[in-house]
């Protein structure tokens, strides 16, 4: 996501017609943002989903000092509450630009350690991600993500699964728009 809203313009600038995946959120954020006509295509995040404006606003209320990140691959209306929008490595980099005591953050909250280690002092919510008559406040975890880790690297090799077998020829096709991306991202890191 990082990246996300340069390879639009420039895909726009082109001329080229934007299919947006996985994410329709992002997808819309990147639209609102440049102006893109793009074809969203309907997937969503399963935490960044279930943030719900309403309990943000609840949260807020109750901690006035506090900024509010958001990843764009949260609904509209949660991002209109936010003081910081982006990738996690903006978002990180937000935490240690406005210094503030207490932070919400609408994303996966495995980026908590590194938010903490970039203000050791400040206090760190997870955003809502349930209603308010739900069981559960915020459950801003992701099930699948949590899954990858050395652990389970080490079973998986240790095992032999895991290992999916490409057609060659598709894999040589796959890696044209790969490179093309990874050039993209290089070359605008030079110009940064």
């Amino acid at each position: 996501s990082s990246i996300a809203v340069d390879v639009v313009r420039h895909l726009q600038a082109q001329g080229e017609p934007i299919l947006f995946a996985p994410d329709r959120h992002l997808g819309h954020y990147i639209e609102r943002i440049t102006g893109a006509d793009i074809l969203n295509w309907p997937g969503s995040c399963v935490v960044h989903d279930t943030f719900k404006r309403d309990a943000l606003a609840t949260l807020m209320a109750e901690h006035p000092e506090a900024r509010v990140l958001v990843h764009p691959e949260s609904p509209e209306e949660v991002i209109e509450l936010a003081d910081a929008v982006g990738s996690t490595t903006q978002l990180i980099e937000a935490v240690a630009r406005f210094q503030a005591p207490t932070y919400i953050v609408a994303t996966d909250r495995g980026i908590f350690h590194k938010m903490q280690a970039a203000a050791p002092a400040a206090t760190f919510l997870e955003a809502p991600s349930a209603g308010t008559s739900a069981a559960c406040r915020s459950c801003a975890h992701c099930p699948w993500m949590a899954m990858n880790g050395l652990t389970n690297l080490v079973q998986t090799l240790e095992y032999g699964g895991g290992e999916i077998q490409v057609d060659p020829d598709e894999a040589r096709q796959a890696w044209i728009p790969l490179k093309r991306m990874l050039d993209f991202a290089a070359q605008r890191r030079g110009e940064g």
